[in-house]
């Protein structure tokens, strides 16, 4: 056996002494001894434990006690709580509320907590936070956790729940169910688009960067770490593989050595340059880790199958205890639900604001560039106005004209005509009344445009406070936003219609176009 192999086994060893159920303590200079059961909170830098002889919680120093692994402080039960709600792995609010469920199941000290799973999956965030919970009632509180995967409507545990399953210290399977990186997914025929959106949703690929979290928590209980890995690693390619001594193991396919012949591909991942547009379908989907009940049994990433809960608890060695159902996180899914509602209807009516002002802008741009570099037509006459003439009869100087001759003002410039007659008078003295008109011919803006921009600042200000209530939401309930769009996103996008509105808001004030 190599260094690796025995250094792995005393690890999971010392991990499997010091989780524990720790219900008789002995403290190691009076000799004082009491039964009771440890809790994950602490004190003063002191564990809270439950003294069962005195019948309450007090401090101690856990490094002050010997402790004898038994059940005889721990009160005769198993909690057991039940994740078969989708929203449980996406909302992190509601993943805070199930960690929280976890340890209260811890502290009332039971034999044991089952956790029943049936999930497609979720997202990154929220799975640690139900997993630490885990870590913490087996280290700290010294609980036994087991998983059940039921095998009900979603069909098992996949990508993120299956790891959360890791997490326990046993984990037992329905003989239907299945682990795996996709879940089935129900609904007949699905476009491409349908079922990518189902996986971003529940497997997405983000939850790559959990791949090494996912091995460690198979390596403390010994289970094949690729596998782990490739509950949440899509790309990742692991075939069962045969040396030369004959016995069966697991190896990611391009490591393989020469001396070992491939048995089957137990998962074929995805290229690493293809997109969630190219490779969203079933069929390529489907040759990613998918194990049986019986496969997973085989390579160890379940303990047992059990057909019922009563068989789990027989298993546990608490065939007979009563079991207290942990629902308290339950009715914070309802309000999630009606976050996600209210986020979806807020998101939609924002993209209608959106379509209107981006047409009222379109048409504000047409008027003012209308208003700015427009030409105005003049056919000119002057109606009601008048106009000077001078008559009179002259001699002028040159007898080719006629003696008599009307002239206006306009001939003021040539030297042949006088300002006076003979007679000294001024021949600027009549006036004539014209009969013309004025006709203007322009082209002006369609609408007022002051009106225009008041209604584009007033959609403006009701998609900004639109925009707030959103990313309010979205940040009290986690999960509850579409795939496809972030609180980063929403903020970027209402600075902007903030910049727009004071924009135009400037451009009103200043009076111009």
């Amino acid at each position: 056996m190599d260094t690796k192999k025995i250094l792995a086994i005393t690890a999971a060893f010392l991990w499997t002494v010091c989780s524990a159920q720790a219900d008789t303590f002995k403290h190691r200079s009076t000799g004082e001894t009491f039964h009771g059961f440890p809790t994950h909170k602490k004190s003063a830098g002191k564990t809270m434990i439950f003294n069962a002889d005195l019948n309450k919680f007090t401090p101690i120093d856990l490094a002050e006690y010997q402790i004898a692994y038994n059940q005889e402080g721990r009160r005769d039960s198993v909690m057991v709580l039940k994740l078969d709600q989708p929203e449980i792995l996406i909302s992190e609010t509601v993943a805070a509320a199930v960690a929280e469920a976890i340890l209260k199941a811890t502290d009332q000290g039971p034999k044991a907590i089952v956790i029943q799973i049936d999930l497609p999956g979720g997202q990154g965030p929220s799975m640690r936070m139900v997993t630490d919970a885990i870590a913490k009632a087996v280290d700290s509180a010294g609980c036994r956790v087991a998983a059940y995967l039921t095998g009900g409507r979603f069909g098992g545990a996949f990508s993120a729940a299956a790891v959360v399953a890791l997490a326990c210290q046993r984990i037992y399977i329905a003989p239907s169910a299945s682990m795996g990186a996709i879940g089935p997914m129900a609904g007949g025929t699905l476009s491409n688009e349908e079922y990518g959106k189902f996986v971003e949703t529940y497997s997405p690929s983000t939850l790559s960067t959990f791949s090494i979290y996912a091995a460690t928590l198979a390596q403390q209980r010994e289970r094949p770490e690729l596998l782990a890995k490739a509950l949440v690693d899509k790309q990742l390619t692991v075939a069962e593989v045969r040396g030369t001594d004959g016995k069966p193991s697991l190896t990611e396919l391009s490591q393989r050595q020469e001396t070992q012949s491939v048995v089957r591909v137990l998962a074929e991942g995805l290229p690493a340059s293809s997109d969630a547009a190219s490779s969203a379908s079933p069929q390529n989907y489907g040759k990613l880790l998918s194990l049986t009940s019986v496969e997973a049994v085989r390579w160890k990433m379940a303990d047992k199958q059990a057909a019922a809960l009563s068989e789990v608890m027989d298993d546990l060695g608490a065939a007979g205890s009563p079991t207290v159902n942990v629902a308290s996180f339950a009715s914070t899914i309802p309000r999630y639900l009606n976050a996600k509602k209210t986020l979806d209807q807020l998101i939609t009516k924002i993209q209608w604001e959106e379509d209107q002002v981006a047409t009222l802008e379109e048409h504000l741009s047409e008027m003012e560039k209308i208003a700015l570099t427009s030409t105005t037509t003049r056919e000119v006459s002057r109606a009601g106005q008048y106009e000077s003439f001078r008559r009179g009869t002259i001699r002028l100087r040159t007898q080719d004209l006629p003696p008599t001759r009307y002239y206006n003002e306009r001939d003021y410039s040539d030297e042949q005509i006088p300002l006076t007659d003979r007679y000294g008078r001024d021949l600027r003295s009549r006036d004539r009344q014209t009969t013309s008109r004025e006709k203007v011919i322009a082209q002006e803006p369609s609408g007022n445009i002051q009106q225009v921009r008041m209604q584009i600042m007033n959609l403006l200000t009701e998609m900004v406070s639109d925009y707030q209530r959103a990313i309010n939401l979205a940040k009290r309930w986690p999960g509850a936003l579409p795939t496809d769009i972030t609180v980063d996103t929403l903020q970027k996008n209402m600075n902007s219609a903030q910049a727009l509105y004071n924009g135009i808001q400037t451009r009103a004030m200043q009076g111009g176009y």
